[in-house]
């Protein structure tokens, strides 16, 4: 069993290396804005706001503010579908493509640094021990204020 000393230094490296902040920018692409962008570039088909929901397991309530949101900021358009009202099409502007491909790049770029500073070898063996990690614990049961 880990020791307390062992514990206190786990917990002031993580403090000092800060992993969240640098992988928030890729976190943001799977959820939110990101995801639904990234969800819109990728797919060859029509995309509704429905598919969404399903794809981000988010729900149709947090899809439709999602959808307000980024109409209001030019990166999408949304149309009601042709055979159904109830369904809305959704689809990317020019600004929103564009905005996705700097992300994008930004995102290729930075990995390439880490991957040049630490080398893949280490960066997979990183991954692989967060993927340990994460099916380790369960979320803190708590939210800091």
């Amino acid at each position: 069993m880990a020791t307390e000393a062992q514990i206190e230094t786990v917990l002031k490296r993580v403090e000092k290396a800060r992993p969240a902040h640098f992988f928030k920018c890729m976190d943001e692409v799977q959820v939110g804005i990101g995801a639904v962008l990234r969800l819109l570039y990728k797919s060859e088909e029509t995309v509704t706001a429905g598919k969404i929901s399903d794809v981000l397991e988010v729900s149709t309530a947090r899809v439709a503010v999602l959808i307000k949101k980024m109409v209001s900021k030019g990166l999408i358009t949304k149309e009601q579908g042709v055979k159904d009202a109830r369904v809305t099409i959704v689809r990317l502007t020019d600004f929103g493509t564009q905005v996705f491909e700097e992300i994008w790049d930004d995102i290729y770029q930075k990995i390439g640094i880490i991957i040049d500073t630490v080398g893949e070898d280490r960066l997979m063996e990183f991954i692989s021990i967060a993927e340990e990690i994460q099916s380790t614990v369960s979320p803190l049961r708590f939210h800091l204020l």
